[in-house]
């Protein structure tokens, strides 16, 4: 179930040609390319092997822009802190969509086809956020048939929390490659298209302070491909 609605999310043809680079509004491309985005739609299904773990770690208390999770750790970063402040459980994750679409591209880019290499790679990175989205969006409609809340999703890199927090958010899993993700020296993780973050689970009767606030409202990086609201909004 969870792979047929990552692949409806992926395969949405005004999607995938918005990420493509194509302006809202202007959905048509060149036959040959529609031809080979068809091709490489067909093919998703036997590329992805879809993995998402979690844990759930009590939230001690959030001060000084750092969040103090009851296990000992520490997520450094203002808007993160202030994000989850009222949460009293943060939900930790990692998700992938393992490693066959990323060698499919590799080979495709060996033998030159760079057409095809860039739509398999825009086709692995939605379905691997669709992933991401559905289990984030699952946990919002739990959360709320229980009077509770969740707060918006925070991936380390993004926004002002460091990437090197990495390290701290892989190991509240407590075993080297949670999902089979591997990080690198760098902080980066293998497979390539993968993603991990945190949200926070809200108490019931303060869901609502936690809704208004969105860091994104009060950025300047008008250009941030991340944004989740217009500025001053």
């Amino acid at each position: 179930m969870m792979q047929r609605q990552i692949l409806e999310s992926s395969l949405d043809n005004g999607k995938l040609l918005r990420s493509l680079g194509a302006r809202r509004g202007q959905g048509k491309v060149s036959a040959g390319m529609q031809r080979r985005i068809d091709r490489w739609r067909r093919r998703l299904p036997d590329l992805i092997q879809p993995k998402l773990v979690n844990c759930m770690v009590p939230l001690r208390s959030a001060q000084k822009g750092r969040l103090y999770l009851a296990d000992g750790g520490v997520f450094k970063g203002p808007k993160l802190a202030r994000t989850l402040r009222d949460a009293d459980t943060v939900c930790c994750f990692v998700a992938t969509i393992g490693a066959d679409l990323e060698a499919e591209v590799q080979r495709c880019m060996a033998r030159n086809r760079f057409a095809d290499a860039y739509v398999l790679d825009t086709l692995g990175s939605l379905a691997v956020e669709s992933l991401v989205e559905r289990f984030h969006l699952a946990h919002e409609e739990q959360m709320r048939a229980r009077g509770r809340g969740v707060t918006l999703r925070f991936s380390p890199g993004y926004c002002d929390w460091p990437v090197l927090e990495q390290v701290s958010l892989f190991d509240r899993f407590g075993q080297e490659r949670p999902a089979g993700i591997r990080l690198t020296e760098t902080c980066l993780m293998s497979p390539r298209k993968s993603i991990s973050g945190v949200f926070g689970i809200v108490p019931h009767g303060v869901d609502g302070s936690v809704a208004d606030y969105n860091p994104c409202r009060f950025c300047t990086q008008r250009n941030c491909k991340a944004r989740r609201a217009p500025a001053g909004n």
